[in-house]
């Protein structure tokens, strides 16, 4: 077996192993793009690999594990960090696989190793290399607003592949609708008291707010929000028609916004937006209200069937939570993160450091 870094001329063979284990991948032009055109690679006189695969004897790969690095601040002080993505091998190499990790965790130049995709199987596995959980225990926690019931429900017995599907929808919508109406309807009641734009340039405005932003947080560990990275992250879903960044501005200032990304589930056709972003100077509660209430009434516009949120500070939630959404708990624990040696990680423990949501680590693919 062969251990080697992820060239870009490994996409095919990566893609059919992601099919192969129903897992999504880009295509070969956003896949690309997404790798070489990270601001940490752009920046840095550090190289960081796109991760790496395994090879069989043939030289066929049949593992792989992609590797993200980001910029964090806390304290005015900048964070390497590493985010793992996609550790996926085939069967009869699992073990083997190991080796993937060892890779990612004994990188040089990283400061904080971060793992926010995990599954039962790899979370059990990431604490045997000292990760740990974040101390935000709500991001186990799905909040969401239903938007188009009947099709929800179908999707749910779609999911539980229940017999007279038709039939039972029917009758399980009507009840639904009686008995949640007014937690159906709540989010239409919520007033805004600020315009809210939907962006369609992401210019030096971002770049004027994160500077702001990250003084007034800084005992937050922060993902950068450059415009740079900003771009990075959402601009091909905004081209693509699947998400947007909602904003509020005043005097051509930006006061906050919002970014919202489609999350489908295609094997049961469920239409889905999550809130993978949501901040503001100084927390501004009218500004993340009127945010919440545009996103909602966007993504109705638009036919999906939730809008959702998970993870974000308890102050956040609790605004969130005004909307009358409905929760479900996610089957596992998902974001781990462990610090090299150089870094003292007593601050990572506090609960008050963190306001973590999708657009950390890996999650906003």
């Amino acid at each position: 077996m062969k251990i080697r870094e992820i060239q870009i001329e490994d996409y095919i063979q990566i893609k059919e192993l992601h099919k192969k284990y129903n897992l999504r991948i880009l295509n070969k032009d956003e896949w690309t793009k997404f790798w070489i055109e990270n601001p940490c690679l752009l920046t840095s006189d550090n190289p960081f690999p796109f991760g790496w695969v395994l090879e069989d004897n043939k030289k066929r790969i049949v593992g792989s594990l992609g590797n993200i690095p980001k910029e964090y601040y806390y304290k005015n002080k900048k964070f390497v960090i590493a985010c793992s993505h996609a550790w996926i091998a085939e069967d009869k190499y699992r073990l083997e696989a190991f080796s993937l990790l060892n890779s990612f965790f004994s990188q040089k130049n990283i400061d904080i190793f971060m793992v926010t995709s995990a599954n039962n199987i790899s979370a059990k596995i990431f604490t045997r290399y000292n990760a740990k959980k974040i101390p935000l225990q709500n991001y186990q926690n799905s909040m969401f607003v239903i938007l188009d019931l009947e099709k929800l429900i179908y999707s749910f017995l779609k999911y539980k592949k229940l017999p007279f599907e038709k039939m039972i929808g029917k009758l399980v919508f009507y009840l639904s609708s009686v008995i949640f109406y007014k937690k159906l309807t709540f989010w239409k009641k919520i007033h805004q008291s600020k315009k809210v734009i939907l962006n369609e340039i992401i210019d030096s405005k971002f770049d004027e707010f994160w500077n702001s932003y990250k003084l007034y947080f800084q005992d937050k560990f922060l993902q950068s929000r450059t415009t740079s990275w900003v771009k990075w992250h959402i601009q091909k879903n905004i081209e693509n028609g699947k998400g947007w960044i909602m904003s509020v501005i005043e005097n051509n200032k930006l006061l906050g916004y919002a970014i919202c990304l489609e999350r489908n589930n295609d094997k049961i056709k469920l239409k889905r937006i999550t809130l993978i972003d949501l901040i503001s100077l100084k927390d501004n509660e009218e500004v993340y209200f009127s945010l919440i209430k545009n996103c909602i009434i966007e993504t109705k516009k638009r036919g999906y069937h939730i809008f959702e949120t998970v993870g974000f500070k308890d102050s956040k939630r609790k605004i969130f939570s005004k909307f009358q959404t409905f929760s479900r708990n996610l089957s596992i624990f998902p974001f781990y993160y462990k610090t090299s040696n150089n870094v003292n990680e007593n601050f990572l423990e506090i609960k008050d450091t963190w306001d973590s949501s999708l657009i950390d680590g890996d999650s906003f693919l």
